[in-house]
């Protein structure tokens, strides 16, 4: 039965070419994010050194602002590479639309920023519960956002806004649909069918020096149809703007557990007792030193057994763990964290260049409360800290 034996063998070289290929794509993300970290952080801390000089406020402001699109394009190449190999997944949790919006909202803020744009939101003032995976939902939308921002002239305006349809959706209580409308350039109704073809660049015409690799609304289209929804984009054609409709059936019924809803203004914090640990001393210093001048008091530790030392001692409200050091890694300080009753209510976030699902299932496993991925974004970690209290947010990050 040589032939039975060369279809094993083939299926088992198939196994092992997939997960050769998942290994390299999780640590050619981690090796992509690790220096991005620190230079982020670095910049950060720059920017509000030199908050009276005006000049390199702004040149730094370029430079922040490039790495955080460096960061995007590194996210977007990697969800290539899963899209192509079939890799991409969601998992479901219950969580609010309006942290999710938050979360896209914070991601894409600077290209609103540079560009004066309005951004207008309407049908979230009231709590919105949905069940979705918040994290990949949070980058369809700031994927529809950035691309509204990018392609509308300066001085433009988004508007985004949410619809309730009880009556859809079997499996849950209804579907949302959200809509995203600019005033931008449009699309030509020739490209329009092709938008969502990986590495559709041409989608734009003229625009095509913003920037981008046509890689994030096929993204976008894959998660959108995992959550078992739609998305369509329609335009009148060049400089008529373009209008992006998801209709998504993940609506639940609210409960007395859902306390979401704090908005970007109210999500403020005063000083927080940190620790930050991390084995690069690059990432250490730039971090701690942008968290100091964020008026935190911070604590720091190089290596995972020195961690666990300082959190007895020190006692920190949050502590903030890098988790791929040698000997003593982060989980090990998680796990020692969480063995320990003394130290209840310590909120602790799990800090990697790693993102993949499996990487965030493991950082819940050993006691993270959230997992995020550098560089570390300094307006999530306010909103999480600022609502850490009363079990306002649930999951991971």
């Amino acid at each position: 039965m040589l032939w039975e034996a060369a279809v094993v063998d083939a299926r088992d070289s198939g196994i092992a070419s997939d997960q050769r290929h998942n290994e390299f794509i999780a640590m050619l993300g981690h090796e992509l994010r690790n220096p991005m970290a620190p230079i982020d952080s670095a910049i950060g801390a720059a920017v509000r050194l030199c908050a009276d000089n005006a000049k390199a406020v702004e040149v730094l402001t370029v430079a922040q602002r490039q790495v955080r699109h460096l960061r995007t394009l590194v996210d977007d190449l990697l969800d290539a590479a899963r899209l192509k190999h079939g890799k991409l997944a969601i998992r479901h949790s219950d969580t609010s639309l309006n942290e999710i919006a938050f979360d896209a909202i914070t991601t894409v803020k600077h290209h609103f920023e540079s560009r004066r744009h309005t951004l207008k939101i309407n049908g979230l003032d009231a709590p919105v519960p949905v069940r979705a995976d918040h994290i990949r939902l949070s980058q369809v939308l700031g994927n529809i956002l950035s691309n509204a921002a990018k392609y509308t002239p300066v001085g433009g305006v988004i508007e985004m806004t949410v619809d309730l349809d009880a009556n859809a959706g079997p499996a849950l209580d209804g579907a949302v649909i959200i809509t995203v409308k600019d005033n931008g350039i449009g699309i030509d109704k020739g490209v329009q069918p092709h938008v969502f073809e990986l590495f559709a660049q041409s989608a734009r015409g003229h625009a095509r020096a913003e920037g981008g690799l046509g890689i994030g609304l096929a993204v976008a289209k894959r998660m959108v149809e995992l959550h078992e929804g739609t998305i369509a984009l329609q335009s009148e054609g060049a400089g008529t703007g373009t209008l992006v409709t998801l209709w998504l059936p993940i609506l639940r019924r609210p409960s007395a557990q859902v306390r979401h809803e704090q908005s970007a203004e109210s999500s403020v914090c005063g000083s927080v007792r940190l620790l930050l640990v991390d084995d690069n001393p690059d990432a250490l210093m730039a971090l701690g030193m942008l968290l100091e001048l964020e008026g935190h008091d911070v604590t720091t530790a190089s290596n995972g057994g020195d961690a666990i030392r300082l959190v007895a001692e020190a006692r920190p409200e949050v502590a903030i763990i890098d988790v791929g050091m040698p000997d003593v890694d982060g989980f090990d300080v998680a796990r020692a964290v969480r063995s320990d009753h003394s130290l209840n209510g310590i909120m602790l976030v799990a800090l990697t260049g790693y993102a993949a699902e499996s990487d965030k299932s493991r950082a819940l496993a050993a006691g993270f409360d959230y997992h995020l991925t550098k560089p570390l974004s300094l307006e999530k970690l306010q909103y999480l800290l600022a609502n850490r209290r009363g079990g306002q947010l649930g999951g991971l990050v």
